[in-house]
């Protein structure tokens, strides 16, 4: 059985799965990463059905397959999906375009609602950009808008921005269902933008400023602030 090993951040690890299912799969040690943020993300890997096991370690393993190899192709690749092929040295697997994360069943987490959902983090944020027109937007096709994310960072959202859209306090597998039964997701660079990347949704993503890597750069893909 294959083991992997990643170091993080949440999002990378996401955009490693592709790589490692070209790889037949196996069993991922995420090391030197936050415990809680772990036991969140752990969830939705471990229903990949290629995805034998998920553990967490404070150190990093020597010999399992090094997936932060990609950090030496961020930045010079299309994306951070082909800077893990890159970092593997294998060839790059297209079929990821289409989405690479699956559900193992459809739950619906808001029942008889059309809404859309979102996420903004200040790690990556244009702060040149007004959030309250993408809200504004999102409700001409969509009843509610839905935050996703830390309560500090919904917070400061609707204080920055004007805004009143709602808190949905998730995890990330129950994130995924959510997004997945949204009419939109509109994101910048973060875990929660590369769920919907992973998905295979189209969505709508607020391109972080000198970090083009973070986009797919695709037709399913809509830049909010150009």
């Amino acid at each position: 059985m294959n083991i992997f090993t990643h170091g993080g951040a949440t999002g990378d690890i996401i955009f490693s799965l592709p790589t490692i299912k070209a790889m037949g799969g196996g069993k991922l040690i995420i090391h030197s990463f936050h415990k809680q943020r772990y036991e969140s993300i752990k969830k939705l890997i471990e229903v990949q059905d290629y995805i034998d096991s998920v553990e967490w370690s404070d150190y990093k393993f020597g010999d399992a397959i090094d997936l932060d190899k990609f950090r030496n192709h961020a930045g010079h690749h299309q994306n951070l999906v082909e800077a893990h092929f890159k970092g593997q040295n294998i060839p790059i697997d297209n079929s990821w375009k289409d989405g690479w994360l699956t559900l193992p069943d459809n739950q619906v987490m808001l029942n008889g609602i059309k809404y859309a959902v979102i996420n903004r983090t200040t790690n990556y944020a244009d702060p040149n950009f007004n959030w309250a027109n993408e809200v504004a937007y999102l409700r001409t096709i969509a009843d509610e808008v839905f935050f996703i994310g830390y309560a500090d960072e919904y917070l400061l959202f609707n204080k920055t921005f004007g805004t009143d859209v709602k808190y949905f306090n998730c995890d990330f597998l129950e994130g995924a269902h959510l997004i997945k039964n949204a009419v939109m997701f509109t994101g910048c660079y973060s875990a929660w933008s590369t769920i919907a990347m992973g998905l295979g949704l189209t969505y709508r993503l607020e391109q972080a400023p000198n970090h083009t890597c973070s986009s797919l750069l695709m037709p399913r893909e809509t830049i909010i602030n150009v």
